[in-house]
């Protein structure tokens, strides 16, 4: 029987006997750990309800002590059905190589080739309960068809249950399939089964690559019959169903919920989400001294947050009434009734609009397809330096972004003294948020008076500000805020809407259960990668504290002690009002000197000449100045034309019309300023004869060109020989004056149309892509808008440049008016190949060309400059010190968290034997796990720590482990970092900013940063270091 030779040898303990009407038995997989959740079923819908019938199922064959009766058998490597062998005739296994393999996928031989036949048909029979063996009184005399699910296809097999009601079995057949690592999606006579590792393998799937429920159970149809032919049935809904449930449970086991006597239905608000280590934790790793601590000690307990609404996140009506969540408010989204009731009572919060942000030029949450959803998307809060998602801090958005809810559900889990929270309208919601407080439950309202509130707006959003926002509410210079960005939150929703498409069309529960699972998920990866991300951070963070602390020293030592003292004063007084309505020492005044305000100041010279001579400058009545500043407008409304021609090309007879309404008044204005040019420039008339264009003052429309294309002949378009004669006297010098204020006016407005581009292209990117045509096309049009009109002003930049360039050269506006170059024209924004946004130079036009004070400039600039390094000197070193907190704040949080996992191992003594040898095996298991993470990152951390002077204050057994297990890192394979890891390691260890103490005597190093934004793709996947321990 050479032909029916195993592909795979592999031993087994397994026997098939097979023969002609006979039955193979073979026993089932005990379950390796066990752990009871009850919740109720409604038996005819299948849905969960608060119908009274309860089920108790044994959740997790994981880790429960296998029986007694039974101490030799040993858990096979491989899954019960995988495993592969080849028989000569379908009522036959072979027994020439002792015992049979058994088969997931088996193959017949027809005399021409190989055929798949099903476990079924050669009569193996599964026995459930009693550790695989055949039990004594089963539950009838049949032997039951039963379809699983596994990783490798869909397989028809056959079982027979226990009827004894033994422990080893049990009354509930779906708790002898769960005890077989298998779980059905009813436990009243199931027919459909998926095996744990099917149920893990999509699990792990859908929170990496976020792929679809469809797409995973079709993907195994295909792997079964890939040609229709003998396709298995179809059970979609029931892998929904049991994955709905897996999720849960996983959630429920993961957050020790098995191990209460009180039972899943005592579970507290938020407890099955996954905190954040390194951000302070009241019960968990903060001293017990912390509400009393000075203010110079007390900032490093700063709860930092981020807050955002996420309009992609959507929830189609599809009118279904029955689909409760299975953990209200256990997770990451609040207890939806309350909420919606409280909303419903309160009504729309609309606040007046204070802020002059290009934010809202898309009003997303007001189009008219969203009254065909019951939620138009998701508003949450992170913490703002590690992108962990808070606890009962989701909530659904009805129309517009109605985030108090879900700030105050937040806080109302811990008392803070001292509170971060970046939101990008932060300007505006923060306005009048003592008056909403009270509108809440009792539970909910907090005193601000008590709480340090700081809101601000996140770095990247604040350019799409206006200048009044973006120096009150900058990160870049207030102090304790070390070098946080505000925009975690967008990073998350980066990882959260892929699933965007699939939520939209679920029911509300299956919605909510969903995207807690991949939050959580989220955080937990966050915690792994801690250790990666604090070490790279620290080793930044410590060699830009001393760089730029060293530049602040040299830059002090250059001006006065007393102008030091006032400076210092000033941003003291500034940064301790909590309202910063003082004198902003961080804030660029302009003194706004336009074109217009040039025009006015040479009138006023003309008629002050004329007085003072007793004549009139001219005999026309147009004024020289008049006269060049319409002909600059003219200039520039001949591009306004032409761009107008450029973007009607096809369009309508109504565009059309409006472009020639448009040119025959260009054309108009143009011939009334030729008819007086002759007065102030009579070189003019010899230019146009020579080169053969009419002189007369009203050039007929239909026999000249198109107005656009009309030269104006100012004086920097005469020849130079032709220039000085060519004009009257003093003409030139107000050409000039007029033209540099027409080059900074251009920049003002590019600037103004960048931060609104920059605006609107966020706003596109977050809340409208993916949002249905008519927004995608509204938007889509209004940034075209923009770009047309930034482009006119960066070519009437260029010109007027081009001109001043050909009348003075040398003149004192070319150090500020630089050449606008194509790459220059850019907003607020990081390039793809820059380290980070803290490390980016801006672009020389959100530096320069600013019309400053005529009087006290130097002291002026030299004040903004000497407090900007201030910022970044103190920031930097604020970095440094949070850095060295968050190390301690989560080694000690994993430690305690150990321990308490260890005091779960002993709480349910009542549980019966088995299922308690496996809730203590469970909770050893994670308590390890936790022990072995704080492990890891001391031994990576504490060398690099002690390389630049630091002693961490950790518990003893971590020093000691990780003095004994250094972890060596590698140097980052990007050269920034390479650089930056070099100077790390060679920098001379000077008095650096101190960790604080594990008491309060601790001094605060006044070191800070403005870097005009914190780095952005801050993911955890982007590990650049290799990472090996010492041998």
């Amino acid at each position: 029987m050479s032909t029916g030779a195993s592909k795979r040898k592999r031993s087994t303990r397994y026997n098939i006997t097979s023969s002609s009407g006979g039955e193979a038995s073979t026993p089932a997989l005990p379950s390796q750990t066990s752990r009871s959740i009850s919740f109720n079923v409604n038996p005819v819908t299948k849905r969960l309800n608060a119908r009274e019938e309860l089920v108790e199922v044994d959740v997790s064959a994981e880790d429960l002590e296998i029986l007694q009766q039974h101490p030799e058998f040993c858990i096979p490597a491989d899954s019960l059905l995988d495993f592969e062998t080849l028989c000569q005739q379908p009522d036959e296994v072979d027994e020439d190589n002792g015992d049979p393999q058994l088969v997931s996928k088996v193959k017949k031989w027809t005399g021409t080739q190989w055929e798949g036949v099903s476990l079924c048909s050669l009569g193996l029979v599964f026995h459930l309960g009693h550790n695989g063996l055949a039990c004594e009184a089963p539950a009838d005399d049949h032997i039951r068809p039963l379809l699983v699910v596994h990783v490798n296809g869909v397989h028809e097999v056959r079982v027979r249950y226990c009827g004894c009601g033994e422990p080893g079995g049990g009354y509930y057949l779906g708790t002898q399939l769960l005890r077989a690592s298998w779980m059905a999606p009813t436990h009243i006579r199931p027919r459909t089964a998926f095996t744990f590792e099917a149920l893990k393998h999509f699990h792990h799937l859908t929170l990496q690559g976020k792929t679809t429920a469809w797409d995973f159970y079709n993907a195994l149809i295909h792997e079964t019959d890939n040609t229709g032919i003998n396709a298995p049935p179809r059970h979609f809904n029931e892998f929904l169903r049991v994955m709905r449930w897996w999720r849960h449970l996983k959630m429920l086991k993961r957050a020790g919920r098995g191990h209460d006597p009180a039972g899943v239905a005592a579970t507290k608000p938020g407890e099955l989400a996954v905190e954040c280590p390194a951000c302070p934790q009241p019960e968990w790793n903060l001293p017990e001294w912390w509400q009393t601590a000075p203010v110079a000690i007390a900032w490093i307990f700063t709860l930092y947050l981020a807050m955002d609404a996420n309009f992609r996140l959507k929830l189609r009506d599809r009118k279904i009434k029955n689909d409760p969540v299975l953990g209200p408010g256990w997770a990451y989204f609040v207890d939806n009734p309350p909420y919606k009731k409280l909303m419903a009572s309160s009504g729309p919060q609309e606040e007046p609009n204070t802020c002059d942000s290009g934010l809202h030029a898309i009003d997303h949450a007001n189009t008219r397809f969203a009254r065909n959803n019951i939620a138009n998307g998701v508003g949450n809060l992170v913490c703002a330096r590690h992108t962990f998602v808070q606890k009962i801090g989701a909530v659904d958005l009805d129309k517009g972004e109605n985030m108090d809810f879900a700030f105050l559900s937040v806080l109302m889990m811990s008392a803070w003294l001292m509170l971060v929270i970046s939101y990008d309208i932060a300007c505006q919601w923060s306005v009048n948020l003592a008056s909403r407080i009270p509108r809440f439950p009792e539970a909910m309202q907090f005193d601000l008076s008590t709480c340090n509130v700081t809101p601000v707006i996140p770095k990247f959003h604040i350019y799409a500000h206006g200048k009044s926002c973006q120096s009150r509410w900058s990160l870049n210079f207030l102090r304790w805020m070390g070098r946080i960005d505000g925009e975690g939150v967008e990073r998350e929703w980066f990882n959260i809407n892929p699933v965007a498409l699939s939520t939209r069309l679920m029911g509300p529960g299956a919605r909510w259960d969903t995207l807690d699972d991949h939050w959580g998920a989220w955080n937990w990866r966050k915690v792994t990668g801690l250790g990666r991300r604090l070490y790279s951070k620290f080793q930044e963070a410590i060699v830009e504290s001393r760089k730029h602390k060293a530049a602040f020293n040299a830059l002090t030592s250059t001006f006065q002690p007393d102008a030091v003292a006032r400076w210092t004063e000033m941003i003291t007084k500034w940064q301790e009002d909590p309202e910063h309505k003082t004198e902003n020492p961080y804030e660029e005044v302009e003194i706004e000197t336009t074109k217009q305000d040039i025009h006015r100041a040479l009138l006023n010279e003309e008629q002050a000449e004329a007085r003072a001579e007793g004549i009139s400058p001219l005999t026309h009545e147009t004024t020289a100045s008049t006269f060049l500043n319409t002909g600059l407008d003219l200039e520039h409304q001949q591009r306004v034309v032409r761009a107008k021609a450029a973007a009607i090309r096809g369009q309508g007879i109504y565009d059309k019309a409006a472009l020639e309404r448009s040119r025959a008044k260009l054309m108009q204005g143009i011939g009334t300023w030729q008819s007086i040019q002759p007065l102030y420039m009579p070189g003019v008339t010899q230019l146009r004869q020579t080169h053969g264009t009419r002189t007369d003052a009203m050039p007929s429309f239909e026999e000249s060109e198109k107005p656009e294309a009309i030269p104006l002949y100012l004086p920097s378009a005469m020849p130079a020989s032709l220039r000085k004669n060519g004009c009257v006297p003093g003409l030139i010098e107000k050409y000039v004056r007029l033209r540099t204020a027409e080059a900074y006016d251009s920049l003002t407005r590019l600037r103004r149309q960048l931060r609104i581009m920059t605006g609107v292209f966020n706003y596109k990117k977050t809340h409208v892509s993916g949002g249905g045509q008519r927004a995608n096309t509204r938007a889509r049009t209004l940034m075209a808008r923009i770009t047309q009109k930034t482009k006119l002003f960066a070519d009437r930049y260029r010109c007027t440049r081009a001109a001043l360039q050909e009348l003075d050269p040398d003149g004192s506006w070319a150090e500020n008016l630089l050449p606008l170059r194509v790459e220059d024209v850019r907003g607020p924004a990081r390039d793809n190949d820059e380290v980070s946004e803290g490390r980016r130079e801006l672009s020389w036009i959100w530096t320069k060309g600013s019309w400053k004070r005529t009087e006290g400039d130097d002291e002026f600039d030299q004040e903004e400059e000497w407090a900007k390094s201030h910022a970044r000197s103190q920031q930097w070193g604020e970095e440094v010190i949070l850095l060295i907190e968050e190390m301690r704040r989560t080694i000690q949080y994993l430690h305690r968290r150990a321990a308490w996992w260890r005091r779960q191992a002993q709480r349910r003594a009542d549980a019966r034997k088995d299922i308690a040898s496996g809730l203590v095996a469970y909770a050893h298991r994670q308590a390890d796990m936790r022990v072995a993470l704080a492990m890891s990152f001391a031994a990576r951390w504490r060398p690099l720590l002690v390389l630049h002077g630091f002693e961490p204050d950790w518990p003893e057994e971590y020093i000691q482990y990780a003095t004994a297990n250094p972890t060596y890192v590698r140097p980052a394979r990007n050269r920034k970092k390479q650089k930056a890891a070099a100077v790390a390691a060679n920098t001379v260890h000077d008095p650096a900013p101190a960790a604080p103490a594990p008491a309060p005597a601790d001094d605060d190093d006044d070191d800070d940063d403005d870097d005009d934004e914190e780095h952005i793709d801050d993911s955890e996947g982007e590990d650049d270091m290799d990472v090996s321990p010492y041998r």
